[in-house]
């Protein structure tokens, strides 16, 4: 068997990360999240103006560029990679629980600000129906990178993977005897790299 693909140039985790999430993808969310944030609080100050309520402690956003938000990511696999998932974000930074990767890559505020304001496009002409329009134009990007970087052998495999969830999404599946099983069809992850004639 012979690799194929420029994923055979990969020496890192982070050059394989590198080849899909690209830095033009990190560059607009970077742009549509400063965007938004600026927006939030020039309304707010506005406002303070309106109703003459200048004692109360002005809040500013502080651009992001795309180094944070690569920080901001890594951030979310570590915690993904320690199972915090259930965790309080304030555990994850607090002295206590010695994780110092939290607190020496950002503060917990900054990271609360960060996940409240990024965006993916600037919400104009979005289909309402869609319920992954907000992210659509980004996926659709990343989809493009598949298979530019990953021939595939004739030999694969398509399976499937139970994944506890709790909470609402339309494609949930109930089946007493096992987990909670996820059930929906991805033509790109399927048909992405090769014709399927």
């Amino acid at each position: 068997k012979t690799k194929s693909g420029s994923s055979t140039k990969v020496q890192t985790i982070l050059d394989s990360f590198k080849l899909f999430v690209t830095d033009e993808l990190l560059d607009d969310i970077v742009f549509h999240t400063n965007r938004y944030a600026e927006q939030y609080f020039d309304q707010i100050q506005r406002s303070r103006q309106e109703f003459n309520t200048t004692k109360l402690k002005s809040r500013w956003w502080i651009p992001m560029d795309r180094v944070e938000l690569e920080s901001f990511i890594g951030l979310l696999i570590q915690s993904d990679i320690n199972r915090s998932n259930h965790e309080l974000l304030s555990e994850l930074w607090d002295i206590s629980q010695s994780r110092p990767l939290y607190r020496a890559t950002m503060s917990l505020q900054r990271f609360k600000y960060i996940l409240r304001f990024i965006r993916f496009d600037d919400g104009q002409g979005r289909n309402k129906t869609d319920r992954l329009a907000p992210v659509r134009h980004m996926f659709e990007r990343f989809v493009k990178q598949l298979p530019r970087h990953l021939i595939p052998s004739e030999n694969l495999t398509i399976d499937e993977q139970l994944v506890p969830f709790r909470g609402r999404c339309h494609f949930v599946q109930y089946i007493p005897k096992k987990s909670v099983k996820l059930t929906s069809t991805w033509d790109s992850w399927v048909y992405l790299s090769s014709n399927p004639d």
